[in-house]
């Protein structure tokens, strides 16, 4: 099996944008899990809040997920991010990532 990232350097974000949809709390749980149990990640995942604004307002800032903040979310509807339609700009956003070392969105 061949991996196309080094699981000890892996930043990971997660972001919600748009509508909602049934499922999201569910999204980010398995996501985070994965990526901690599956392929132990040494790095972070960051939960981006508040849809693409979170990505550089202040007023949103990122969380960092983890197996055990996420243990119940599931239980929740909405998602515990949150959601929005705006707020796309790609320089900041690219920023974030570049800052961050985002290798997996």
């Amino acid at each position: 099996r061949e991996l196309h990232f080094n699981p000890r350097t892996v930043n990971a974000a997660i972001v919600t944008c748009g509508g909602l949809c049934p499922g999201l709390n569910n999204v980010i749980r398995e996501i985070t899990n994965t990526l901690y149990h599956l392929y132990d990640i040494k790095g972070k995942v960051y939960g981006i809040r508040g849809g693409y604004k979170g990505f550089y307002d202040e007023r949103y800032p990122p969380v960092e997920l983890t197996p055990e903040l996420v243990e119940n979310i599931h239980h929740d509807g909405g998602t515990v991010l949150s959601s929005s339609r705006g707020g796309f700009d790609l320089v900041k956003i690219l920023d974030f990532i570049r800052s961050k070392k985002i290798r997996q969105l």
